[in-house]
């Protein structure tokens, strides 16, 4: 078994009215299109974590704020990853959104041990809109290959 599964609810929130724009998100989800990334030059490997953000029509949509990512290792202690993407900088939104899927893809490099095939990751989101409005979702990830090149 490889890929994200799925925990914990999608963040869904009820529809705004109150607005002249109505295509805000309404929910936000770890995708599963969440995976382990190619080696780089510096032979790292980095998580790819998509985060799907949906609005009223179930389409997928941009979102504006405070994105918080944390990885751990499932069921071993230590100190969770944590990385906080500025959504509101029009910079980081062209650089993470990808069309073609409808996700925000941000590449998380880990610096946690033991990052070889079989180990199963715990991967959270949790957003703060600027208007307000918070979602969380959680996945897990079952990595394909080792982080770190072979040497």
């Amino acid at each position: 078994v490889s890929g994200i599964q799925h925990g914990c609810g999608s963040g869904a929130r009820e529809i705004r009215t109150d607005r002249a724009w109505p295509w805000w998100p309404v929910s936000m989800e770890i995708s599963t299109l969440t995976r382990v990334g190619r080696v780089g030059e510096d032979g790292v490997r980095p998580v790819e974590v998509r985060i799907r953000f949906e609005d009223q029509d179930g389409d997928p949509c941009k979102a504006s704020g405070e994105l918080t990512l944390t990885i751990v290792r499932a069921g071993e202690p230590g100190d969770p990853e944590r990385r906080t993407i500025d959504l509101v900088d029009p910079d980081l939104q062209r650089r993470y959104y990808e069309s073609v899927t409808g996700c925000y893809a941000i590449p998380v490099y880990l610096d946690l041990p033991g990052m070889v095939p079989g180990r199963l990751l715990r991967i959270g989101a949790d957003f703060q809109s600027v208007d307000g409005a918070t979602f969380g979702s959680q996945g897990d990830l079952v990595l394909q290959y080792s982080l770190q090149a072979r040497n």
